[in-house]
């Protein structure tokens, strides 16, 4: 009888050490990238789609190897291009800047057309829960926000308009492009 009581509180007390799994569920809201749309630059309430744009990261002004990935199942290029009207892209969680490369049609290296985009932002970082970690917002100051340039290849881009300063989910457009 002392035998299966010892067993029992053995066995009682290794069931309490175990723990239940953290798993953060896929509709957690994580750190969330900034929506850009595109307008047309006669007709601002107009959207308009970019032609096979890519958009490259520069970090310290060496552009990185690769492109934002638009298109998971496309070729070893098409991968990086979007014709889209509405891109999506992370900003950095250790930095207050970001520059990127926008490429307006990127696959015809002759009429190709880059721009700079700089985007100046603060940080704040949010405990979500133990399986999730944290997550970082951002909020785009009042002046020199959004800054573009024209690449050696002249712009594209006319003009751009912050629309939502506090960058805390992707269900809206934070910043607007005219092109």
């Amino acid at each position: 009888m002392k035998k299966i009581i010892a067993v029992l509180l053995l066995f009682t007390f290794g069931l309490s050490s175990c723990e239940k799994d953290d798993i953060c569920d896929a509709n957690t809201q994580t750190t969330p990238r900034l929506v850009i749309t595109f307008y047309y630059d006669d007709n601002p309430t107009t959207v308009r789609n970019v032609s096979n744009m890519k958009v490259v990261g520069v970090v310290d002004g060496v552009d990185q190897p690769e492109g934002i990935i638009f298109n998971e199942n496309g070729t070893s290029t098409t991968r990086y291009l979007t014709s889209a009207s509405t891109v999506s892209v992370p900003l950095r969680v250790d930095a207050d800047t970001v520059t990127y490369k926008f490429i307006y049609n990127a696959s015809n290296t002759a009429q190709s057309n880059t721009d700079l985009l700089t985007i100046n932002y603060s940080r704040t970082n949010t405990y979500v829960s133990r399986a999730c970690g944290y997550k970082t917002t951002f909020q785009l100051p009042t002046t020199n926000d959004v800054v573009y340039s024209a690449g050696t290849d002249g712009e594209w881009m006319k003009n751009t308009e912050v629309k939502i300063r506090n960058i805390e989910t992707e269900n809206e457009t934070h910043v607007e492009i005219f092109f």
